[in-house]
């Protein structure tokens, strides 16, 4: 009986679902309106400017992810500027992979984000005194979203939104990759965007973007194109070579015998701060 007591505590904890991250910490100064978790299905992401068409706002670039929401609404202390704001969410989440961002005017109606998007009317502002933010990392077999979005409202309190969303949905479109693919290539050496791992196997359809874009260079750079596979899974130097050995195999038969793909193991320090598996290009002699 004595034993069984002993258990209860790590049977209960067991028993407990898995809190999503906690996201960012908050504004100093900030208060709680109020927060959630919950699992959601079709969260609506947008990544793009709004488009009107037809009497209807939307963004050109929308999103449709499941996972774990975990929601925070805060009341802003005042007398604060929007630069002050989004520099401190910015530094927050310095080193994760910036989706999408804006800020003023240039993120067109805060009665469409406040109303459409997020379903909460208290963060309807004008537009020029608003700002919006989504950022994305890899966090094992899952991905972690970040939104912010802040609204200061005058006379009225202002506030901020955060959304952290964990899914094990893709988080980055094919389209952006393959701007953000080709943008990289234009320097000599460099981490490429959108290779995603899952299950230490390279999920060839959430890397479509990083694949197509690579199958687009051209011949003659081509032969001047290395492409090194870092892993840094394992605590021996032996299991990160194997892990990114298996990884080349993989993208090498996605590509063809025209790429140069080898493995590195972690001989060099890794893309984030999540220690996550990356892909290294260089062109040698020269882009």
């Amino acid at each position: 009986m004595t034993r069984i007591f002993r258990l209860l505590p790590f049977l209960f904890a067991l028993s407990l679902p898995a809190l999503a991250d906690p996201g960012p910490e908050p504004f100093p100064g900030a208060t709680i309106v109020e927060s959630s978790q919950r699992d959601v299905s079709r969260y609506r992401l947008v990544l793009s400017e709004l488009k009107h068409q037809q009497g209807d706002t939307f963004g050109e670039t929308e999103r449709r992810i499941n996972g774990t929401l975990q929601r925070t609404l805060y009341d802003l202390p005042n007398g604060i500027s929007l630069t002050e704001v989004v520099n401190y969410y910015r530094q927050q989440l310095s080193g994760q992979h910036v989706l999408y961002q804006c800020a003023g005017i240039d993120c067109g109606s805060s009665h469409f984000w406040a109303n459409d998007v997020f379903g909460i009317a208290r963060l309807v502002s004008r537009d020029k005194d608003q700002a919006y933010m989504v950022t994305t990392r890899s966090n094992g077999d899952r991905n972690e979203l970040n939104l912010v979005y802040v609204s200061l409202r005058g006379g009225r309190q202002s506030k901020v939104l955060v959304d952290t969303l964990n899914t094990q949905d893709p988080l980055l479109a094919g389209a952006n990759v393959r701007s953000e693919v080709r943008h990289a290539l234009a320097a000599s050496s460099g981490w490429l965007p959108g290779m995603v791992i899952n299950n230490g196997i390279l999920d060839t359809q959430a890397s479509a973007g990083l694949i197509e874009e690579l199958q687009a260079v051209s011949a003659s750079a081509r032969q001047r194109l290395s492409l090194v596979v870092h892993c840094y899974e394992g605590a021996r130097m032996a299991d990160t070579l194997a892990c990114s050995e298996t990884l080349a195999k993989q993208l090498r038969s996605v590509l063809g015998d025209r790429y140069q793909v080898m493995a590195g193991g972690a001989l060099i320090p890794p893309p984030d701060a999540a220690s996550r598996t990356g892909l290294w290009f260089v062109f040698w002699p020269g882009r």
